[in-house]
């Protein structure tokens, strides 16, 4: 199996309202970002939420994703991405860990980068754009427990430093890997060029 984990808990602090519920391109931002993941390659898409969790999940009631809420949400993103790898499927291989606001992520970007993780027999698999790393980043599912026992203060950064010769790399023609939308600012800018 095929798991995408949408971190989606945070307060939205710098743009003053829940940005997984702005509007960008016909749908909320959350919403487009889960459709990139609407892929056969994609057999089960969990959306975690803290931050008016009630709110942003009947928001997104239509789709088919997996609700997993997360408590412990002010102590920051790491602890969205170890709810969301809890309780994985047993047969889960490919953990793929997206935030909710790059709605410019497109579904062909996925599909490659899927498609390059098992076919490379990669551990982790890094899209990059202009010579900067962005997300999804692809793991194993193998990871997830290691994930799990690191103290919540952690961030993937921290992850990544332990496994330096694990990481591979993919230049994707989908500036979407970079661009988060975390303040009015760059909300505007993104909204005109889609």
């Amino acid at each position: 199996m095929n798991v995408a984990i949408i971190l989606a808990a945070g307060e939205s602090r710098r743009m003053g309202q829940p940005k997984q519920l702005l509007p960008f391109a016909g749908k909320t931002m959350l919403e487009c970002v889960i459709d990139a993941f609407r892929s056969p390659r994609v057999d089960e898409i969990r959306v975690v939420l803290g931050y008016k969790a009630d709110e942003i999940a009947a928001k997104i009631a239509h789709t088919s994703c997996k609700i997993v809420k997360n408590d412990r949400y002010p102590l920051g993103m790491f602890t969205s991405m170890q709810a969301g790898l809890r309780e994985l499927p047993k047969k889960t291989r490919v953990v793929m860990l997206a935030v909710c606001d790059q709605p410019r992520l497109k579904r062909e970007t996925v599909e490659i980068l899927i498609e390059k993780f098992e076919k490379g027999r990669h551990k982790i698999l890094i899209p990059s754009y202009n010579g900067r790393q962005g997300h999804p980043p692809l793991l194993r599912a193998e990871y997830a427990n290691e994930i799990l026992a690191m103290d919540e203060s952690m961030t993937l950064k921290h992850f990544y430093a332990k496994h330096a010769d694990d990481i591979a790399r993919l230049v994707v023609e989908d500036e979407g890997v970079l661009i988060d939308i975390d303040d009015r600012e760059t909300y505007e800018r993104e909204l005109n060029k889609a």
